[in-house]
């Protein structure tokens, strides 16, 4: 506060002064006003990595891990091809697959493997939409800015297993990140969930999977 009061007190006498003094000393004291007023402050150059014009982008999910219902978490893999709608909305098909292991019922009765090797294989595809809900910025050191942003997403599809398709629902969110404006890294969780009659009687299954990405655009 007595900064403030001070620096506004070396102002109003600047100003008077100069007009006393007349013009060659006011262009002096002008000069004094500005250092005063606009003292030169070095400005940092924040290099942004703006995501790239083109609409389609391409993403391979170098790892992850999928927990299907009863039969326990494994590695999952895939990749999804997504056009850009808008700024703030794009379409993804995508496609996954993982192996099972023993569901809880044969770890638990010690009974014979209700599934072959084949029939353990599981595969997912689906179509869904993507609102990205909060873009923005994240420093990732003092005077570099990464563009990102959180998005969720929705959608329908097919899983196969045991010899059988699912129809599936999607529902999750993601975060992405750009080094670069042509490349991006994402973390993609999602919630597949299908109905199916292996043990018996149907029942709904709710199947998380988390995966890391590494996306390009063209």
């Amino acid at each position: 506060m007595e900064t403030g009061l001070r620096r506004l007190s070396v102002i109003a006498a600047a100003y008077l002064a100069a007009q006393v003094a007349g013009p060659a000393s006011a262009q002096q004291d002008t000069t004094v006003l500005d250092d005063i007023v606009s003292p030169g402050l070095e400005r940092r150059e924040i290099r942004e990595a703006d995501i790239d014009s083109e609409n389609f982008e391409v993403t391979a999910f170098l790892g992850g891990i999928m927990n299907v219902e009863d039969f326990g978490s494994n590695a999952v893999y895939g990749g999804a091809l997504a056009y850009h709608i808008s700024e703030d909305f794009f379409m993804e098909a995508g496609y996954g697959q993982t192996e099972l292991g023993e569901s809880s019922f044969e770890r638990l009765s010690g009974a014979a493997p209700l599934l072959t090797d084949e029939e353990r294989e599981l595969s997912y595809y689906n179509l869904s939409l993507a609102w990205n809900l909060f873009p923005g910025e994240y420093f990732a050191f003092d005077d570099w800015a990464l563009n990102g942003g959180f998005y969720l997403v929705g959608g329908i599809g097919n899983t196969s297993f045991a010899d059988e398709d699912h129809f599936t629902y999607n529902i999750g969110a993601g975060i992405r990140v750009l080094p670069t404006d042509w490349l991006s890294l994402r973390l993609d969780v999602r919630d597949h969930i299908f109905e199916h009659e292996l043990f018996g009687e149907a029942q709904v299954t709710n199947n998380l999977s988390a995966q890391l990405g590494l996306s390009v655009y063209f």
